[in-house]
């Protein structure tokens, strides 16, 4: 669930500046470094054509003479698109209670229609002078885009695809709930386990997908946003490189400039972090903040920076523009973060799949035998066999050996230290809290507190701004603040009857003096930190 800062909501259910002057012309940037290596990119078609259902084959050995299979147009995917900008459905989220409750998608999901060929029109890019922008970043007009059809403007892999193992499938039971304004309880993103899934965590390439601008620069945030590392030292017995810099990046492609590309938990080459500056949740939720100006030029097949291959489609149909860390229905129907801009903003996630050229999937197809729907689970499908939810949990989370729910392109050796860490059942070992130089990334530690059970900790004074990071192996669990001024508020929750590794990281939190709040069953163990941000 995502939090916002100590200071308070400064304009709870204000829907932020709605005659804020056009963002200038973007313009291009220096060069990139010299030293970035730069993919081979393809042509921009657009997608015209619907799928084929084929079933989904075995995966193949790590062997580079497979014959790659040509995608037909019968093959590629039938993008569904807004009818009407007058008409985009307002999107209808079950209430979800701020317990563990259990939820599950809705029966039918309401999702907008494909727009005749008569309204189809080509995007402007960037470089046009005639081109209007958004104060977030995005092209100004998105009720009129939200009924444009978008071109494959994936036009090159943003991952060595040689490297990658498995996907998991849009709509999937992978990782959390990740979904947008129409549907809830499933993953609308796409996570890539490498064959090599550890020993390459942090050197592995990741590049540009599209021609566009980087315009954002901001820290994962959410429950599961450290999830990762925990993972990491309990399969390796190593900690992170102390200078790792676990960032998400966010690009507009110029084809599609209603879209946001999200690349997450990534380190970005030098030049973007000196050319981005970093946006925080908080300003983000509220609809404030604003893109790096003039923010950092990519060309398909640029490197980016390195890490996961985690990647998320994002298109705007209306509001400002603003990349929202809004990314749940439990954060969605929680107030009061359902009254912001972020959470008001119609959304719509898509499937990296169905914007990729012939000649980008085709080096899916070198490895297997795929086709573009084998990585989508359909609206259909998932309405007629929902998820059930615990907030963002979910309440059986797929592991990579589901085929269900993940797509083989090749084997690995199954030794632990190579693959993402499974599920493990209730009565595993208990997991041991990661230790505070892992949870503080690299930040100056002012204060640690480690126990199990309720425990009140403070009053007591911070002098800078904060971050509060927070490890537990189980649930169930809450933490709260309170600064004297804005009453309690909630931090981190986490439902009973879970168990395993969970860290989160909040967003900035400000000065002042606090006492922190744990509620939590006695066989709860957690370990709380105060970092300077």
């Amino acid at each position: 669930v995502l939090l916002i800062g100590a200071a308070g909501l400064l304009a709870c259910g204000d829907t932020g500046p709605t005659d804020a002057p056009t963002a200038p012309e973007q313009t291009q940037v220096t060069a990139n470094a010299a030293t970035a290596p730069t993919r081979t990119a393809s042509a921009t078609i657009p997608v015209t054509t619907p799928v084929r259902e084929i079933s989904r084959g075995e995966p193949q050995t790590r062997v580079r003479s497979v014959t790659p299979t040509t995608t037909t147009s019968a093959e590629q995917l039938q993008v569904t698109r807004p009818s009407e900008p007058t008409t985009t459905p307002t999107p209808v989220t079950p209430s979800l209670p701020t317990t563990a409750t259990k939820t599950s998608a809705p029966a039918a999901t309401a999702r907008p229609t494909s727009p005749s060929k008569a309204q189809t029109a080509s995007p402007t890019t960037t470089e046009s002078p005639g081109h209007q922008f958004g104060p977030g970043g995005l092209a100004a007009d998105l009720k009129t885009w939200a009924s444009t059809s978008l071109p494959q403007f994936i036009t090159a892999s943003h991952i060595d695809v040689s490297d990658v193992a498995s996907v998991s499938r849009f709509r999937s039971a992978a990782g959390h709930d990740f979904s947008d304004s129409f549907e809830t309880c499933c993953s609308m993103k796409h996570y890539f386990h490498l064959v090599d899934f550890y020993g390459t965590r942090f050197t592995q390439p990741i590049y540009s997908a599209v021609d566009g601008f980087v315009f954002y620069l901001v820290e994962p945030s959410g429950p599961e946003a450290d999830a990762w590392k925990a993972a990491y030292v309990r399969q390796t017995g190593k900690t992170p490189p102390s200078d790792y810099r676990d960032w998400n990046i966010i690009i507009r492609p110029d084809a599609a400039p209603n879209v946001w590309i999200t690349h997450m938990h990534l380190n970005p080459i030098d030049q973007i972090i000196k050319d981005v500056p970093r946006a925080d949740a908080r300003s983000r939720m509220m609809g404030t903040a604003r893109p790096a100006s003039p923010g950092y030029r990519v060309k398909a097949g640029d490197l980016i920076g390195y890490g996961l291959g985690e990647i998320i489609i994002k298109r705007h149909l209306d509001g400002n523009g603003v990349p929202s860390p809004c990314n749940s229905a439990a954060t969605r129907s929680q107030f009061p973060m359902n009254t912001l801009p972020g959470c008001k903003a119609t959304v719509q996630m898509h499937s990296v799949f169905e914007f990729m050229t012939d000649e980008v999937f085709a080096e899916y197809q070198k490895l297997a035998n795929v086709v573009r729907s084998d990585f989508i689970v359909s609206a259909e499908e998932r309405a007629s066999n929902p998820l059930l939810c615990d907030g963002e949990s979910f309440v059986e989370r797929a592991n990579e050996d589901n085929k269900d729910h993940f797509v083989w392109l090749q084997t690995r050796d199954p030794s632990p230290s190579q693959s993402p860490a499974q599920n493990t059942p209730a009565s595993a070992e208990a997991p041991v809290l990661p230790d505070t130089n892992t949870l503080a990334s690299g930040r100056k530690i002012v204060g640690e507190f480690t126990n199990s059970g309720t425990q009140t900790l403070g009053p007591f004074s911070v002098d800078s701004n904060y971050v509060l990071a927070i490890a537990a192996d189980g649930g169930p669990i809450n933490v709260a603040i309170s600064d004297g001024s804005s009453g309690t508020r909630g931090l981190y929750s986490r439902p009973a009857n879970t168990s395993g590794m969970d860290t989160y990281a909040t967003p900035a939190l400000e000065a002042g003096q606090i006492t922190i709040s744990v509620t939590a069953d006695e066989q709860v163990n957690w370990r709380l930190i105060l970092v300077l941000e």
